[in-house]
Order: structure tokens, then sequence, then C-alpha cells
């Protein structure tokens, strides 16, 4: 069975009643955030989505996805082929009704709804993979085309030691010298 694309927005309410569930993909040429800090290697990604009504009579929005990057090494700048996924779970909030509801319980993230009471579906996987993604992606050390012996730690050049670093408050002591011979050089000085 061929699947097809998901859609870009949703009303969570409607579909929760419905208790809808979405299994699509969404195209890499979409992910336009996403191709800025890293090239998607897929063509598409796999997403689900279920849409319900929990017990406390919240409308929730879960679901999954993953996807495969090529990341620049931010040690020798070479690609690092990796697997990004992605679990969420949101409730959604009104802006104007956001800080009169009760709090919503921690297993909850919160997603506001735009001015048609939707949520945009592609931009919501597009935040949960950018939020995936490490922090730092470096190779292994054995796999890093920089190796230790290439890299240094805290040693400076040897030209950077030769300087002789100005005290920033040697000017202070100039100004307190200059204060001191006017006030001495007038006969009147102040205490």
């Amino acid at each position: 069975m061929q699947k097809l694309k998901i859609p870009i927005s949703i009303n969570p309410a409607n579909a929760a009643l419905k208790r809808m569930t979405i299994d699509g993909i969404i195209v890499k040429g979409d992910l336009s955030r996403l191709a800025e800090v890293a090239d998607v290697l897929d063509e598409y990604l796999d997403v689900t989505f279920e849409c319900g009504i929990d017990p406390q009579n919240l409308v929730f929005v879960q679901g999954s996805t993953s996807v495969n990057l090529e990341l620049s090494c931010q040690r020798c700048g070479g690609g690092i082929k990796t697997n990004v996924s992605a679990e969420f779970l949101y409730t959604p909030v009104r802006r104007a009704a956001k800080e009169s509801e009760e709090p919503i319980p921690d297993a909850y993230e919160e997603i506001e709804l735009n001015e048609e009471g939707e949520i945009n579906l592609i931009q919501l996987v597009e935040d949960e993979l950018m939020l995936a993604l490490p922090i730092v992606a470096m190779h292994e050390p054995e796999d890093c085309s920089i190796t230790e012996e290439d890299m240094t730690f805290g040693e400076l050049a040897p030209e950077a030691m030769d300087e002789e670093k100005s005290n920033p408050f040697d000017i202070l002591k100039k100004i307190k010298e200059i204060i001191k011979e006017l006030g001495d050089g007038n006969g009147s000085s102040k205490k």
C-alpha cells in the first residue's frame, strides 16, 4: 500500500473526536529549516500521528518519525551519517486561554493553535527533528580525519607568549597621578 503525504495542518479537536490516525510521509523538500543544518538523505520520511482525548478530557496529538541525515563534523568538517528519530506528545492550547486554564500535565508539551484553530503538522515534525539533533556532531576520535596530534589544547603560539600584556588598570594609575600633580601644583589639595 502506497503512503500519502500527510496534511499540512489539522484541527486537533475535530481529529480527536474522530480518533484520527495518520500514517503518511513528508517529502524532504518540505523540511527547509532542517535542510539548512543537515543534508536530508531520505527522499521522504515516515510519520505517524494519533489524535484523541485522554481521561482528563484533554485533546492530544501523539506521533513519531525518523530520518537519515548527514551532518558536518565539528572537528574535521567531514560528513557524519546518522539517524535522528523523535517521539512527541502534545496538547493544543489557545494563546488567550493559556494563562487562565488549569496546568497541563507534565506528560504533555503545549502547542499553540493558529488563528483557524489548527496546528501545522509539518512544522511540528520539523521542530521535533531539529530538537533531536546532536548538540555537537563529531566523528568518533578513531574515525575522524583530524587526529589528536593535529589538535592543541591550552597551548599558546610562541608569538603570543612574547607579547607583553598591558594592564587595563595602568590608565587609571596615570589618571590618578595626573590628578595628584594638579592638586599639588596649585597648592590646594582636596581630601
